[in-house]
């Protein structure tokens, strides 16, 4: 559903835009790959292909573990690792949110397997059957619903080009909202960023920069020195540190055009809306001065 938005006096819509579908491709991706690993894990439990995994003779042989848990372990180790992946792949594209969902959903299949040995004791053919479709189940179920909610994710994004500003909404669900406009006066800068696949299906993001830092992150790094020497069993060091930061254009939704179709016409027409703001704000400072003479 597109956000609300309402026209100021004597304002003139030049363009409305909501993310490609292929924009969010990478989150789309992300729960692929949980339904994929949802229908290898059932195949797992049935056809006992835990047992070929290298590690998988040592967790067997810790005293409160059984084959169930231990194959729930190996599970869930490999939502971490390819969560961990995803966290420094899409640093700037929700990360550190499939970190957090993968580590969650392993966190949560481990502590209800667990939970359920713990009850059920020495039953272990019990243990085995509630995890036969738990798990893959657990996995199908968040992978097909994260594809839906990516999907209405995307619909959040409405993207607005006036004559006189741009304006970026969100309304997920109408759970959560997010507005952020600039005038074309206030910006500095244009960026255009266009991967290999959105140039082939022609999306990209434009990014306006702003002095006040909108469409910019914070990359940061720490310096540390020390020096230290020992004299007749003293010792004594000295140590400092700097922190040195760099701003560079930010890919996120809600602070730029994320993804739009055709980005080179967006990109065209803030600029003409721009080179159109600042002569109009010319012949103000002009007639005012007329006025003052």
């Amino acid at each position: 559903m597109m956000a609300r938005f309402t026209l100021m006096r004597n304002e003139e819509m030049k363009l409305k835009a909501q993310p490609h579908p292929l924009s969010f491709l990478h989150l789309y991706f992300v729960f692929l790959l949980l339904l994929v690993w949802g229908f290898v894990i059932h195949r797992f439990f049935s056809q006992d292909w835990f047992s070929q995994v290298p590690f998988y003779s040592f967790l067997i042989g810790i005293s409160v573990i059984n084959e169930v848990v231990a194959a729930s372990i190996i599970w869930s180790l490999a939502l971490l690792a390819i969560g961990f992946a995803a966290r420094y792949l899409f640093l700037d594209n929700g990360g550190r949110d499939i970190f957090r969902l993968y580590g969650g959903l392993a966190l949560f299949g481990i502590g209800v397997m667990v939970l359920h040995f713990w009850k059920i004791g020495e039953a272990e053919g019990d243990t085995m059957a509630f995890g036969t479709w738990f798990i893959p189940l657990l996995t199908l179920l968040v992978g097909g619903g994260g594809m839906v909610i990516v999907d209405q994710y995307r619909r959040s994004f409405t993207y607005y080009l006036t004559d006189i500003r741009v304006a970026m909404h969100q309304d997920f669900l109408g759970l959560s909202k997010h507005e952020r406009q600039v005038r074309y006066n206030h910006i500095e800068d244009i960026k255009l960023m266009q991967s290999l696949f959105g140039r082939i299906f022609g999306f990209g993001t434009v990014v306006p920069v702003t002095g006040s830092g909108l469409g910019t992150g914070t990359d940061e790094a720490l310096m540390i020195a020390a020096v230290g020497g020992e004299a007749k069993g003293f010792a004594a060091g000295l140590a400092g540190g700097s922190r040195r930061s760099a701003r560079r254009a930010t890919q996120d939704p809600r602070d730029s055009l994320y993804g739009v179709p055709d980005p080179g016409r967006v990109r065209d027409l803030i600029t003409q809306n721009i080179q159109d703001d600042t002569g109009v704000e010319h012949l103000k400072r002009i007639e005012e001065l007329l006025g003052k003479d």
